[in-house]
């Protein structure tokens, strides 16, 4: 809400002027003190025109907890999404969900921006809930479509690709929110966006992993592989692919050597027996939900954030930006220096130290425009962001592709937590701002050392099934399940 400076009393308000009298900074307290002034007749907001959902439903002072509930709901929509489109794009495949969350969001879209006088509040506080919904499970799945479309060797490549799209749309929204003012034109924004991306994911197959590992459709994969061959220009013999088992082992259920139906996709019941009968991805899909929390409580709980080096809002997001982009560049130099699980505990753990360190008395000069704090914290803040970025590529080559959209879900769920917590952990900066430092330091360090409770997946094709997870623990490197080319064709 635009408390500080951004509202006046009307002239002839007798209420709003003596409440007023002795204050020359213009404050939530002010506005909210003793006495309740009403919009339009005591006072009308002066904001250059910008307005916002909060000020067109008149989400102030006491009525200010409903636009901290919207918030809040707008992630509790985000878990519900992705608890219904992790099996969907399991099942299904990925481009059925991501079908589903585009055209949800849209229409949630298309009802959020209407004019206050047409919609009511609750109708705009579900909208928000669908969009959260709708918006992550998108997210969630274009990560696992683009890690599935690249080769091993090409995956950091993917991963650098997927990042800076993401950085790249957070500068163009930055951009649209400066130049447009009124609130319900840029939250239409996002929507035009996401009917680009409709139109584009038209022109692309379906993940070739998910056909012949989920749907066990030799046909589909070969029509998606001729996509992708088409695409490179490569002559690779499509033809006479077959899809190939390998015998089932000791305890193991034993499963033909070849293949070649269109019903046999995975059944969901037993997928989620899966996650029990195969504790190793149970305790991966734990650890990953953990760090995701972690990330995202860091993330949003930040006191001193890339933000706080500006008062103008626009330039702090700027920042902001920047900051997601430099840690996107060290990142991907990581991934080709440093191993997977060496390079998720690093990261964390020198963000750790970042939040011991910035306990320090250490004061700089006051002309200079950070102090020790904001600088240690800044630097804690972009090791996060690092810590994240390969925790997101080193779970999802971990997952198994029958089971990775569910997973990836997990994780962002935990992620979701982690920001509904993160939003409201003031409270700790009141309590001890030493006590904040340590706790902060704490959650980065226990992040980073479940990383090496993963196992290791550079150069590694990812797993198939769960029972490849395991076989990934035990450091066997020939899954189950193969696509292979017939040479006796």
């Amino acid at each position: 809400m635009p408390y500080k400076g951004q509202w006046r009393c009307l002239s002839d308000s007798v209420t709003c002027l003596t409440q007023t009298l002795n204050n020359t900074v213009l404050t939530r307290d002010t506005l909210c003190g003793n006495a309740s002034l009403e919009l339009g007749t005591d006072f009308v907001w002066d904001t250059d025109g910008r307005t916002s959902y909060a000020i067109e439903y008149g989400l102030y002072c006491e009525r200010e907890w409903i636009y901290t509930m919207t918030n809040s709901l707008y992630f509790v929509g985000a878990m519900i999404g992705l608890s219904i489109g992790g099996p969907i794009m399991d099942i299904y495949g990925r481009k059925p969900g991501l079908y589903l969350s585009i055209s949800v969001t849209m229409l949630a879209i298309v009802i959020e921006v209407l004019p206050t006088s047409i919609t009511y509040l609750p109708v705009f506080i579900l909208a928000r809930m669908v969009i959260g919904a709708g918006g992550h499970v998108y997210f969630s799945g274009i990560q696992i479509y683009v890690m599935e479309s690249f080769p091993t060797k090409l995956r950091p490549w993917g991963t650098l690709f997927s990042a800076f799209s993401w950085n790249f749309g957070y500068l163009l929204l930055v951009l649209f929110g400066y130049y447009i003012k009124t609130w319900n034109i840029f939250a239409a924004v996002p929507g035009m966006m996401l009917f680009v991306s409709l139109i584009l994911l038209r022109f692309f197959p379906e993940s070739p992993k998910h056909e012949f590992i989920n749907a066990r459709s030799l046909e589909r994969t070969k029509t998606s592989l001729r996509w992708f061959a088409k695409f490179n220009r490569s002559s690779f013999d499509i033809d006479n692919l077959v899809l190939e088992y390998e015998e089932g082992e000791s305890g193991e259920e034993k499963i033909p050597k070849e293949i070649d139906s269109d019903n046999l996709g995975i059944n969901f019941v037993e997928s989620l027996k899966e996650f029990i009968e195969y504790g190793e991805m149970g305790k991966q899909t734990v650890i990953l939900a953990y760090q995701w929390c972690i990330s995202s409580f860091l993330y949003y709980g930040f006191t001193f954030s890339w933000s706080r080096l500006s008062d103008n809002l626009y330039i702090g997001y700027l920042y902001a930006a920047i900051g997601d982009t430099l840690a996107v560049v060290i990142k991907f130099g990581i991934m080709f220096v440093v191993r997977r699980r060496r390079s998720v505990f690093g990261s964390y753990g020198a963000a750790g130290a970042a939040f011991f360190i910035a306990i320090a008395p250490i004061t700089f000069p006051t002309s200079w425009p950070i102090n020790w704090e904001q600088l240690l914290c800044l630097v804690g803040s972009l090791c996060v962001s690092i810590g994240w970025g390969m925790v997101l590529l080193h779970g999802i080559e971990a997952a198994p592709t029958t089971h990775r959209a569910k997973i990836s879900g997990c994780a962002s769920f935990g992620a979701r937590i982690g920001a509904i917590c993160g939003t409201q952990a003031s409270w700790i900066l009141h309590w001890s701002k030493t006590g904040t430092f340590v706790i902060f330091g704490m959650l980065s360090l226990t992040a980073g050392s479940l990383g090496l409770r993963m196992p290791e997946t550079e150069g590694i094709i990812p797993p198939a099934t769960a029972a490849d997870v395991r076989r990934n623990y035990e450091k066997r490197k020939k899954y189950r399940l193969r696509l292979c080319v017939d040479t006796t064709a």
